[in-house]
């Protein structure tokens, strides 16, 4: 079974842990610290996080997912407005052909 690759440096980054402490977690997903608190007290923070006591934890295996969804191109919606005259020349030579 192959590891996926964010994981293995995620798992290198943090000295093999599973349970990472929230901020420092935030912080290497790029969220700074008090944004990170106001979104998880809004219920809006992007990853899921666990509470041992009270202290907040997230998973690696929820972090490495978030930063392949990242990675992955989001599909474009169609630009709206009047075609270009580059767009609409390419139409017509496509129908003419």
């Amino acid at each position: 079974m192959q590891i996926n690759p964010t994981l293995q440096i995620l798992l290198a980054r943090f000295n093999g842990q599973v349970l990472i402490p929230f901020i420092p977690a935030a912080e290497t997903m790029g969220f700074a610290g008090q944004t990170a608190r106001n979104l998880s007290s809004r219920g809006e923070f992007p990853v899921p996080t666990v509470t041992v006591g009270r202290r907040r934890f997230i998973h690696l295996a929820d972090m490495a997912e978030y930063v392949e969804a990242l990675r992955t191109p989001k599909p474009t919606k169609p630009k709206r407005g009047a075609r270009t005259k580059k767009e609409r020349i390419e139409a017509q030579a496509g129908r003419v052909a």
